[in-house]
């Protein structure tokens, strides 16, 4: 079955229906299947047919098709997956297990208000971008968000989620679709679904996954990545953001910082940090006393032995700065060893 948006002319009952003057056609959420009759014009009649107020692509087109077709949806639990995602025989075995997730153990305990996280199976590591695109997307997709679930600031990141149906409509949607304000579309199902509260919770389970293909260029991997960090910063001016900084305990806060616009502030500082490092390094070498520059800088001759200012900062980056940046390497890349050393093996993970 295909949800769809069509449009019609107004007709001549558009005042009667309340059709807005202003509005020049009217706008459908249409289901359609191969068993649909054909009409004279070749396109095949709608099986249902909901009316929309007006124009409905507000968005980016994404988050507008998700929600437009939640109304044809079956059952109480939705999972909207891309058009690059794939499923294993194997793993839809597991998919009673996922859905007894939100099995409750007694009536109105509350275990069936909850987003069930799952993790993705990245399928293009291919070629060193492919393969470096993969990996951060496996430590992202796994130990972090186990991290981030613990901490009680995970959100809806991947469309593997299985959520709720019926809290999903009454909070507008799996997704916002506000045109460049809502970039990273999905995450704030999860932020309206914590901020709702009564018990609602952000579950992650691994046993149950979806293979995804990504972009194996370099331009489009950077695309992707420029996304999501233009898509981070849009989302700290939205009023979910504003609204669980003054909602969420010091713990869970100080998580979603970091899990959202605290990374990205930290790469910035890291990427500012290295030339200005490397900058104040100039200065003090050109400040340095010199037998060409004597009358100029006014040296005084103590007669005792003094090192050199280039000395002088060797030792200080050697004994100050060599094991920060081990430190800052091991800090980036340990997720993914020990997610690879769980799942592989260590040799695997060293090999990676």
């Amino acid at each position: 079955k295909i949800a769809l948006i069509d449009s019609n002319e107004k007709g001549d009952w558009a005042a009667m229906d309340n059709v807005h003057a202003r509005q020049v056609r009217r706008y459908f959420s249409c289901l359609i299947d191969k068993q649909c009759k054909t009409g004279d014009d070749g396109r095949r009649l709608p099986i249902f047919q909901v009316e929309l107020p007006g124009f409905p692509i507000l968005g980016d087109g994404k988050g507008d098709n998700q929600n437009h077709a939640i109304p044809f949806m079956r059952g109480h639990f939705s999972q909207c997956i891309d058009a690059n995602q794939g499923a294993y025989f194997e793993q839809m075995m597991l998919l009673p297990c996922a859905l007894g997730e939100f099995r409750s153990k007694a009536r109105g305990d509350g275990l069936y208000k909850r987003i069930i996280g799952l993790p993705e199976h990245i399928t293009s590591d291919i070629g060193s971008i492919g393969d470096f695109a993969a990996s951060a997307e496996i430590a992202f997709g796994t130990i972090l968000q186990r991290t981030y679930a613990v901490l009680g600031a995970r959100m809806h990141y991947g469309h593997p989620d299985i959520m709720n149906k019926l809290f999903m409509m009454q909070q507008g949607g799996v997704s916002k679709a506000t045109k460049t304000l809502n970039l990273s579309e999905d995450i704030f199902a999860g932020m309206d679904f914590t901020l709702r509260g009564q018990g609602r919770t952000i579950h992650h389970c691994e046993y149950f996954l979806l293979a995804k293909g990504r972009d194996l260029g370099f331009n489009t991997v950077l695309g992707f990545f420029s996304k999501l960090s233009s898509g981070t910063g849009e989302q700290v001016i939205t009023r979910q953001a504003f609204r669980l900084g003054q909602t969420l305990h010091l713990p869970e806060a100080l998580t979603f910082y970091y899990a959202h616009v605290g990374y990205y502030f930290t790469q910035f500082l890291v990427s500012v940090s290295l030339p200005l490092l490397v900058y104040l390094w100039l200065l003090v070498l050109f400040s340095d006393c010199e037998g060409s520059f004597d009358a100029f800088l006014n040296c005084v001759d103590t007669g005792s032995p003094r090192a050199t200012s280039a000395e002088i900062m060797a030792r200080l980056l050697g004994v100050w700065f060599s094991w920060l940046l081990v430190l800052f390497l091991l800090a980036t890349s340990l997720p993914l060893v020990v997610e690879l050393w769980m799942e592989r093996s260590f040799v695997t993970a060293c090999a990676r």
